[in-house]
């Protein structure tokens, strides 16, 4: 006897793909207009997302929402949540990398004996700007000067890195 129910979803399974669909339609909203046409979508939803983001009132955008939605059910989205992770992925990526930076920075600041450390890091670098940009550094903090020097720290500890 064959079972019809194998291939049939249940009501649940139903509604939280349609919720997954409107809530990845909510994050395509929130991207720029130049990720947006990196993206292979129909015109349809192209349309519907630059229709979502003149709205201003908020019922209004619940209803295009659900609209926005609706197209995107009724079409393969997986290359663009493939795009979107991507997307999601590198800017993770740059924010660790900003973070790395600020670290060393930090670290040069509050001790100049870690440039040793830095400097083996790429023995190609200009030592003696270095270590002038992290002495000016310490001297702003110590007045609470504006941070000129500490961004040029930034700047420079960035192109090394």
């Amino acid at each position: 006897m064959i079972d019809v129910t194998d291939d049939l979803k249940s009501k649940t399974a139903l509604k939280n793909e349609a919720k997954d669909v409107h809530a990845f339609g909510k994050i395509l909203v929130g991207l720029s207009d130049k990720q947006i046409s990196q993206i292979k979508l129909p015109e349809s939803v192209h349309e519907a997302i630059r229709e979502f983001k003149k709205l201003k009132k908020n019922s209004a955008k619940n209803r295009q929402s659900l609209y926005l939605a609706k197209l995107l059910r009724a079409i393969d989205i997986s290359e663009a949540q493939q795009f979107v992770a991507h997307l999601k992925f590198e800017s993770q990526t740059e924010i660790r990398k900003f973070h790395k930076i600020e670290d060393w920075r930090n670290k040069l600041i509050a001790d100049i004996s870690n440039l040793t450390d830095f400097v083996n890091l790429s023995p190609a670098i200009d030592i003696q700007k270095l270590r002038k940009l992290i002495l000016n550094s310490q001297k702003e903090i110590k007045k609470g000067s504006s941070n000129k020097f500490q961004k040029e720290l930034f700047q420079l500890i960035k192109d090394i890195l």
